[in-house]
């Protein structure tokens, strides 16, 4: 059985026609002519008009148009079904980097989930410690106060200078620096050392604030005990006495707050 380009080239030949005469005739280019008599018919262009130029080309050589159209359709179809049953090939490059890539994701989603179910957990919190809070009624007295830089302060700067003062007046008379090292070994120094850190104000004889301040464990302050000092504080029992580095005691008990106290040369506790 010929084949549909067979047929539409036998009959143009026997009208003795050349492609160039029915392209003109019919206004389809020679190309899609010469496709169908060489059975090679374009993807590109739809089948309607494919079907369209078709049957014009048959009417213009008196064939059979019914018989034309039903074998191209016949063709089309099994073209169709073999376009269906033709599939394409795996890329067996991507399919392998695709696995790796699951593999991936999931080793990274075990891990996490390891670190945080078993190590994040065991983890130590951090404790932090509390500092006790001071007693209500001094904590607008310590806002108030000028807090001194040093933490250690063993001579009152007054007792020093007042003792420099008096060593300038006569430097040149022996009977004065003896009068005034007399006077020195008859003078009284109390020391406060503290057992702990605690909060203390000392005041002299005016009420103006010596010190106002945290002091530190094992920290101490030295004055003249004729500067009469009075002293407050949250934590008496934090507060060891030394009078001229003799222990006289503590100035209360733990715990305990004062308030104006002023030490003598009599105090024991």
């Amino acid at each position: 059985m010929d084949s549909i380009g067979q047929k539409l080239k036998k009959a143009r030949k026997l009208k003795n026609l050349k492609i160039s005469d029915v392209s003109r005739e019919l206004r389809i280019s020679e190309e899609i002519l010469k496709n169908f008599e060489t059975d090679n018919l374009q993807d590109d262009i739809n089948t309607v008009f494919l079907i369209g130029h078709l049957r014009s080309y048959c009417g213009f050589l008196d064939l059979d148009q019914t018989e034309i159209l039903r074998q191209f359709k016949d063709s089309q179809i099994r073209t169709d079904k073999l376009d269906i049953e033709i599939k394409r090939p795996v890329d067996d490059k991507n399919f392998l980097f695709s696995n790796k890539l699951i593999s991936f994701a999931l080793i990274i989603t075990i891990f996490s989930s390891f670190y945080f179910l078993f190590i994040e957990v065991d983890k130590p919190k951090r404790e932090y410690a509390l500092i006790p809070d001071l007693p209500e009624n001094y904590i607008a007295t310590i806002e108030k106060a000028n807090v001194t830089s040093s933490s250690k302060i063993k001579i009152n700067e007054k007792y020093e200078n007042d003792n420099l003062a008096k060593l300038d007046t006569t430097p040149n008379s022996s009977s004065a620096i003896a009068s005034v090292s007399k006077n020195e070994e008859n003078k009284s120094i109390i020391t406060l050392k503290f057992l702990d850190d605690t909060w203390i104000q000392l005041r002299d004889v005016n009420d103006e604030i010596v010190l106002s301040q945290l002091m530190n464990k094992n920290d101490e302050y030295s004055y003249d005990i004729d500067l009469n000092y009075s002293i407050t504080s949250g934590n008496a029992g934090h507060i060891m006495v030394l009078i001229d580095q003799t222990v006289r005691g503590k100035i209360g008990k733990k715990g305990e707050v004062v308030d104006s106290l002023v030490l003598n040369k009599e105090f024991i506790n």
